[in-house]
């Protein structure tokens, strides 16, 4: 593991590109109109009651809904509704977190890989389509990989205070939009443990920097939560629905939340935390006298989250009845497929090439995702940091996900996004290799 890094401005290319880019979300954010349900739906009913009232989220209601969720992503959007309330202005804010997350992969990989890998890793970026698709729509993805990005960036400037306070701040808010960011903070503690037993190095005020930077967000955001609700909440409170829903007889390990439709004791709860201690303890009480038959839904997990990447490609067209999935199940049986070919010629054109290119693209980076761990394995010796932070995190993340959680194809995304930094380097190296190999052969 080495401290080198190559660190230099960006390009006048790349802000080229940015700008390019720039745009395109400006205009989706504006132009592109896609209906709002599911969570998106509900975490902008939460963010616009929360900006009539001018109060912050969770205010004293919401103690009767099943759960909270995405805490920071809420009250950041609450703060812009106040302006503007309507679904464009989160779409503003989702632009934002996105051109900042290009940026940063872009800066990570040039600080650890120089330029020719940061322009590729640029273009990487900008090629997978579901980070632009999630412009519109009102999830926590954008928001949660940004500040998971902008973690990892504080942390690895200097092993200072400063710099680890700035990196526990952004891990916090990540935090207060889900638990997960726990698994690269972790990570943080290893390599920590790492450098001072094997380089004699204590970067002990880093640590502490980080620690406190994370409970400067979770102690206000916690009180402030406990003085409308009763109860210290500062992240998402799905944990126990999502760990039920590998958790009993009729589970497979993706989402299904049938068992609670009909179970009295779950609907006389009245608050979520009530709901919360309930459905935890049927869980791990089920899971307990099960294990066999838990660990038998892990393959379902893992199946469900990588074999489809749809996470937001549907918004690009503005149609929310048609996706890949559907398009691939559905569209044999004939009434489905006089539906989709009844749309207009360039709907379907443009849907089955957009779809195609995301597929095609996503089963390369799919493919670079497996590659780089043997890529890097081979040079662990020389590998930079970064190789094992992120790797590191995204190992953590899913364990994490598989053993509270159940499959979901979004699941994936800040990982895949966060790993483009490593994937570079290699298409770089076997560029060269190819030219070699030519050079060889004549």
């Amino acid at each position: 593991m080495t401290a080198q890094v190559m660190d230099t401005k960006p390009t006048k290319r790349f802000w080229w590109l940015f700008g390019i880019y720039a745009v395109i979300c400006v205009g989706f954010a504006v132009f592109r109109k896609y209906p709002l349900r599911s969570d998106s739906l509900v975490y902008f009913t939460w963010a616009s009651q929360t900006a009539q009232m001018h109060t912050w989220f969770p205010y004293p209601q919401t103690i009767y809904d099943p759960w909270l969720a995405s805490l920071f992503h809420v009250n950041l959007g609450a703060l812009f509704l106040r302006i503007h309330n309507a679904p464009v202005t989160l779409h503003f804010l989702n632009a934002a977190a996105n051109l900042t997350q290009l940026y940063l992969v872009y800066r990570l990989t040039l600080k650890f890989f120089g330029e020719q890998s940061a322009w590729i890793v640029a273009w990487m970026y900008v090629l997978y389509l579901n980070s632009l698709g999630l412009v519109v729509l009102n999830l926590s993805e954008l928001t949660f990989t940004a500040c998971t990005l902008l973690c990892i960036w504080f942390y690895v400037q200097k092993p200072e205070f400063t710099w680890g306070l700035l990196s526990g701040l952004m891990a916090g808010f990540a935090l207060g939009c889900r638990p997960l960011i726990v698994a690269l903070l972790l990570v943080y503690g290893l390599v920590w443990l790492w450098t001072w037993r094997y380089k004699k190095r204590n970067n002990y005020t880093q640590l502490i920097g980080i620690v406190l930077g994370v409970f400067l967000f979770v102690v206000p955001m916690g009180m402030y939560s406990k003085s409308q609700t009763g109860q210290f909440v500062y992240s998402t409170t799905t944990g126990p629905i999502n760990l039920l829903m590998s958790g009993f007889d009729g589970a497979t390990g993706v989402y299904n939340d049938s068992i609670l439709k009909n179970d009295s004791v779950y609907l006389s709860k009245k608050t979520f935390y009530e709901k919360g201690e309930y459905i935890q303890a049927r869980a791990v009480q089920w899971i307990m006298s099960h294990p066999t038959k838990w660990f038998s839904f892990w393959p379902h997990k893992i199946k469900t989250t990588f074999v489809n990447d749809d996470i937001a490609i549907s918004p690009l067209l503005g149609d929310p009845n048609w996706s890949f999935e559907r398009f691939i199940k559905d569209a044999r049986l004939p009434r489905q497929q006089r539906q989709f070919w009844q749309q207009s010629l360039v709907y379907c054109a443009a849907f089955l090439a957009i779809h195609t290119f995301q597929f095609a693209y996503y089963l390369l980076l799919l493919g670079l995702w497996g590659y780089q761990l043997i890529y890097y394995w081979r040079r662990r010796h020389t590998a930079p940091l970064i190789v094992w932070i992120i790797n590191g995190f995204t190992f953590l993340g899913f364990l994490m996900t598989y053993v509270g959680s159940q499959g979901n194809l979004r699941y994936k995304y800040p990982y895949l996004v966060i790993s483009l930094i490593l994937f570079a380097p290699i298409v770089v190296f076997e560029k060269k290799l190819s030219r070699k190999n030519k050079e060889i052969t004549r």
